[in-house]
């Protein structure tokens, strides 16, 4: 059998220098104007992945961060747009929550006043009503606990990792701990803080010396993504684009 040379197709050449733009399906597509279009629908709410596979006019996501990547313009539109984003849902969630908690305040108000037609207020949540559980009223928080818990955060465990532990409570007391109790939430937040840091300042202090300064500081470079791509593990909204930022935390 024999092959022939495909002509038609562009030849890569081997080489450092600077090379012209691909010709045909290989040139970018970028346009400014896709690329505002796309931050604004992000700034908005909508996610990437909605985006990418609703509308047939925008680019996969992949080639959104491939453009990221290419473009400093456009990296630092997409990383506005991703941080007022996160604003808008985290404003959202505190709304919801603070309705939340108003309905059942209401509710239990309600309760001490007289249940209407013997109903009684039940305790797995807010504005539902039957059968009242055993252990309401009851809590096993305690300040000690909340401490102990907040140390291991602060040296990189997941709070996952820390409730596996037979003598630490389960993720959900932990969660219904964080709502019943705003002192444990000031504890908790700031166990995170301290675990970002502590996580990329503990990486970078291990990264080795490679002889020149240049394979060091790319090194360095990579076992600092590294770090917050474990960051972003433990708080994938806050660290969603994986970069460590104050503003976010």
């Amino acid at each position: 059998m024999t092959h022939s040379d495909d002509t038609s197709r562009p030849q890569a050449v081997r080489t450092l220098a600077r090379q012209p733009a691909p010709p045909g399906i290989y040139a970018s597509k970028y346009t400014a104007e896709l690329a505002a279009s796309l931050c604004q629908r992000v700034a908005e709410g909508e996610s990437l992945r909605s985006i990418c596979r609703a509308d047939p006019s925008m680019p996969t996501e992949k080639t959104v961060w491939n453009w990221a990547r290419s473009h400093p313009d456009f990296a630092e539109c997409w990383a506005v747009a991703r941080h007022l984003a996160r604003r808008r849902a985290m404003a959202a969630h505190a709304e919801r929550e603070a309705a939340r908690q108003a309905k059942w305040a209401a509710d239990e108000a309600a309760v001490k006043a007289g249940p209407a037609q013997g109903r009684v207020l039940y305790a797995g949540g807010p504005g539902s009503w039957g059968r009242p559980a055993w252990n309401r009223g009851l809590s096993g928080y305690r300040p000690d606990i909340a401490e102990a818990i907040c140390d291991r955060l602060c040296l990189g465990e997941t709070l996952q990792s820390v409730c596996r532990d037979p003598e630490m409570p389960s993720v959900g007391t932990v969660y219904n701990w964080l709502r019943a109790h705003p002192e444990f939430v000031d504890l908790y937040r700031r166990a995170k803080e301290i675990a970002f840091a502590y996580i990329v300042e503990t990486a970078a202090e291990q990264a080795p010396w490679l002889e020149t300064e240049a394979r060091s500081m790319r090194e360095l470079r990579r076992i600092v993504r590294a770090a917050h791509r474990r960051c972003a593990q433990i708080a994938p909204k806050a660290f969603a684009d994986g970069v460590c930022g104050p503003e976010d935390r």
